[in-house]
């Protein structure tokens, strides 16, 4: 019998990285009999490494479930048939799990049986961040990826626009329990420093969690991060929000704006700083206390000790930094026109390729009619 491992997030959680990581490895994994499936179900662009997209894909309630969604299950199930009779270890991942399963009350049954009838066991994992940096992490990825989001974090905060990601972590992990059993939930603090494993990192520690080993036989190169906007940037790409015009657009500024907060993070210039006043992460964390304490005595077996051992730092709090700013509406602007040429060059490339394309056939079209009236004269 299988058993599959089905990594739910939680978000910014480094996920993005684990699945990359998981994704390009695949031939190690099948070595220590683990395999990390790549499906065919149509959705590959927009969820190219979250292999475990199809468990929620256009996830509704059991009466309001689509055609489409459920085309896309049934065709992942059948595919993982294959690779069941292959391995003995299944690693599905999709962080969004945590949350949209909630979408269905139906979700984890369903799950359990369409497994079962393929004679799978099932095992969730999943990674829980201090909720204080999680919901900074969260606004700050809305602001860089939704270009009509444009509330600032104290708005995000105060109207509870995060809820929906379910930061009362114990109540989660006991309705996802009802269904799969404590015994086969896998819960880890997220907390860089803290990780466990070969290396003490973010891979060694899901892998000690899952029973591999972390060889030198794993490449960790190209793995890909998901970043942050940091310094300025995350305001001016508000800014960029706010514009009416902007909203009814393509996100065009999206990329140019990470690429130059990205670039100026990797030199060191971008400095570390909170969101929240010292105050407010304290306030903030202590609405999840009680649940905190409870998921390390129940799910971590810590009687006397938190869930997170890493203290709220009194840290600089963000402020805009004026004398940067030339420089880094310069760097944007900079990159967008970079991408704007780039597309330019590539059109123009393109369009020398049909028209070479159209003289070769003007000039083959002669030959072929000479060709074609000398066959019927000799008929």
């Amino acid at each position: 019998m299988s058993t599959v491992y089905i990594y739910i997030g939680t978000q910014k959680t480094g996920t993005t990285a684990l699945q990359t990581f998981l994704h390009g490895n695949e031939e190690e994994l099948n070595k220590q009999g683990y395999c990390y499936p790549s499906f065919q179900l149509g959705i590959e662009s927009l969820y190219m490494y979250r292999n475990g997209q199809f468990l929620i894909y256009q996830l509704r309630p059991k009466e309001k479930r689509t055609e489409r969604g459920e085309q896309v299950r049934d065709m992942a199930y059948a595919q993982l048939r294959d690779y069941i009779e292959k391995y003995p270890n299944i690693i599905l991942s999709d962080e969004m799990i945590w949350h949209q399963s909630r979408y269905d009350e139906h979700f984890w049954s369903d799950l359990l049986e369409r497994f079962q009838a393929l004679g799978c066991d099932v095992k969730v994992i999943v990674y829980l961040r201090r909720q204080d940096l999680t919901v900074q992490s969260l606004w700050n990825q809305g602001i860089k990826m939704f270009f009509k989001n444009k509330m600032t974090l104290r708005t995000y905060v105060e109207d509870k626009h995060y809820r929906v990601y379910r930061f009362d972590y114990y109540e989660n992990l006991k309705h996802i329990e009802k269904y799969v059993g404590k015994e086969n939930i896998i819960v880890r603090p997220y907390e860089r420093g803290r990780f466990e494993g070969e290396q003490h990192t973010l891979f060694s520690d899901f892998f000690k969690s899952v029973g591999l080993v972390l060889t030198d036989g794993f490449n960790q190169e190209n793995v890909r991060k998901n970043y942050g906007l940091e310094g300025n940037f995350v305001e001016i790409k508000r800014w960029i929000n706010s514009m009416p015009c902007y909203s009814e657009m393509r996100d065009f500024m999206g990329r140019p704006v990470l690429n130059a907060s990205t670039h100026y993070s990797l030199l060191g210039e971008n400095e570390k700083a909170n969101m929240f006043t010292y105050e407010e992460q304290k306030a903030f964390l202590a609405q999840f206390e009680e649940s905190n304490r409870k998921v390390a005595q129940e799910y971590l077996g810590r009687k006397d000790e938190p869930l997170f051992y890493d203290d709220v730092k009194e840290v600089p709090v963000w402020t805009l930094r004026e004398d940067r700013m030339s420089r880094d509406i310069v760097a944007i602007m900079a990159e967008a026109l970079g991408m704007q040429q780039k597309q330019i060059d590539d059109l123009r490339n393109e369009l020398r390729e049909v028209k070479e394309k159209v003289e070769r056939e003007r000039n083959i079209l002669p030959l072929r009619a000479y060709r074609k009236v000398r066959g019927v004269l000799k008929h």
